[in-house]
């Protein structure tokens, strides 16, 4: 997700530290995007070695042997579950804006039953229908974790889903309480996990000063590279086949899938992808654009080219502090992020067309059909506004002149006959902050004639709030996961829920195993694969069937208005 700043608060003199008190990342995430307020023996199988552990007070949980050490886990009702596992050494210190160092190995047996710290970002609560999507896990710079969720400790090799979190690559965790992988691998016997990495500043920083790795760029990107190695080398314990291998993704989740698709240092440690409501997915920031950001962010330290490695010594909530600021003189713009540096990224994956790194990797790729209502949550208003605050906001959104947003409108008006200004909004800003940009790669994916492309629209809609939610952005994860409960207050107690759920978990657990997403328990038949001449697609959450391009209209609309980037300012979600 793009990344716009807390400018409301920080104008009216609240502190980038009082900010992490008071503003919750589904808040912060809405300033920083719409400027709103916001044992047993039980296995020993082919290599697989999964003992007892010689304490009784642990006689029934799981230890499982890697080639670092001794994991204790959890056994939980949908198997086992291995949480806070270490595959690289604290960031912090010397390693601060360096390469992710390997865990070394450890003597005895590590707790493994509780999530690791999240990375150094804003901190806080959520609005209830986003809650799911946050963790308030403590932060801290020894943050390389992940978790591990596995039916069975048995030696069998399942297909491996390795999550990516989302939050514009500043915010967020795998160790939300809506990405807790048990009832996926239990419900499709895959194995299921979900990494911690380095987020904005700590994750992607360009100066020329000692201390600074050539690749402090894309440090977050290396994270998420020394995590997949740790996957291939390691999964197989944990009942995990690391020949079969997918990542998945959405919203800053899926820019990072996109991103490895076309990373040379990745290539052979995944083998499909799932793409999911991308936005700036499509495109990396330049040297220059990180270059300026990262200079900006020295000033607020009061710091500048001479002094730079004095932030090597400087409190993370200093430099935490320092980048929310940055944000609010931005516009919010975060140019922190996977950068076309010429040393992790030689090429850019998807600009102007697609890399051919990624021909052989089969990929499913989607949107929600209500996006933008996940930004606009936080303040009832939006769901209310005239038709002069539509046009405002449009104009401002996607940098139009009066006439051009305008006919623009009346264009929306035609295709949505008795629709509310804020319903043209909704219609609007998805199609143009996620469903283009996502479809885009769809497209440039496809061209290279190479694996198949699945893609799919979710049009389940929230009964929360009387409905004005629709799809929103984030609302197909919980049905994935299976983590209903978690996302009791977004999926209410719709009577299709148990329904849909066990469909979107067949649909990711099948395309995990085969690489083709229909068929079987997924209730959508003939899914055929996506190609830019016909652009069928599924539509999967109400209907179950298969559409040609329903994105025609918002591609034919926008046709004239450059593809969205991070590097663009939203603003729709506020006059």
């Amino acid at each position: 997700m793009h990344v716009l700043a807390y400018s409301a608060l920080l104008a009216r003199g609240v502190s980038g530290g009082a900010l992490r008190k008071c503003v919750n990342p589904m808040n912060k995430r809405e300033f920083l995007k719409s400027g709103l307020k916001v044992g047993a023996m039980v296995g020993v199988s082919s290599g697989l070695l999964a003992c007892a552990s010689p304490q009784s007070a642990h006689s029934t949980d799981p230890v499982v042997e890697t080639a670092t050490g001794r994991l204790r886990g959890l056994r939980t009702e949908q198997g086992f579950a291995f949480k806070g596992i270490p595959y690289g050494e604290s960031t912090a210190g010397a390693n601060r804006f360096r390469p992710p160092v390997a865990k070394k190995p450890w003597a005895g047996v590590r707790d493994a039953t509780a999530h690791g710290a999240n990375a150094p970002q804003p901190q806080g609560v959520s609005v209830p229908e986003f809650a799911w999507y946050w963790s308030d896990i403590a932060i801290s710079e020894d943050c390389l974790s992940l978790a591990v969720y596995t039916p069975a400790l048995d030696g069998k090799k399942r297909p491996v889903l390795v999550w990516l979190h989302g939050g514009a690559f500043a915010v967020g965790a795998g160790s939300s309480p809506g990405f807790d992988g048990s009832h996926l691998a239990q419900a499709q016997d895959v194995v299921v996990v979900s990494i911690n990495h380095r987020l904005n500043v700590f994750g992607s920083l360009l100066i020329e000063a000692p201390g600074f790795a050539p690749e402090a760029a894309n440090l977050g990107v290396l994270d998420q590279v020394q995590a997949l190695r740790w996957v291939r080398d390691h999964i197989e314990r944990f009942g995990g086949d690391p020949g079969n291998v997918t990542i998945f993704g959405q919203s800053g989740g899926a820019a990072k899938v996109t991103a490895l698709l076309g990373l040379p240092a990745a290539q052979g440690l995944f083998h499909k992808a799932v793409v999911q409501s991308g936005s700036g997915l499509w495109r990396l920031t330049s040297q220059e654009k990180l270059a300026q950001a990262s200079h900006g962010l020295l000033q607020e330290l009061g710091l500048n080219a001479a002094s730079a490695a004095r932030i090597q010594e400087l409190p993370v909530e200093q430099i935490v502090d320092a980048y929310l600021k940055l944000m609010a003189k931005t516009g919010g713009v975060s140019e922190f992020r996977p950068t076309l540096d010429g040393v992790v990224f030689p090429h850019e994956p998807f600009h102007p067309r697609a890399t051919a790194l990624s021909a052989q990797v089969p990929v499913l790729v989607g949107y929600a059909e209500h996006e933008a209502t996940f930004f606009l949550a936080g303040n009832p208003a939006n769901f209310a506004i005239s038709e002069a605050q539509l046009q405002a906001r449009v104009q401002k959104f996607l940098r139009l002149s009066a006439p051009e947003s305008r006919q623009l409108l009346q264009r929306y008006a035609a295709h949505l006959p008795g629709s509310s200004p804020a319903q043209r909004l909704i219609a609007l800003a998805t199609d143009y902050n996620y469903q283009q940009p996502t479809l885009a790669f769809a497209d440039r994916q496809a061209d290279l004639g190479g694996a198949p492309v699945y893609a799919y629209a979710f049009d389940w809609r929230s009964p929360a709030r009387a409905g004005v939610l629709g799809a929103a952005h984030t609302a197909e994860v919980p049905f994935i996961f299976g983590t209903l409960d978690a996302a009791r207050a977004l999926v209410q107690d719709s009577p299709d829920q148990l329904q849909v759920r066990d469909r979107m978990g067949a649909i990711w657990g099948q395309f995990a195993r085969s690489g083709q997403p229909g068929g079987g328990d997924s209730g959508v038949q003939g899914w055929q694969p996506y190609e830019r001449s016909q652009r069928l697609t599924a539509r999967i959450g109400s209907q179950w069937r298969m559409e040609q391009d329903p994105a025609a209209h918002g591609r034919q609309a926008l046709a004239q208005v450059p593809l969205y980037e991070y590097s663009f300012p939203v603003s729709f979600g506020r006059d």
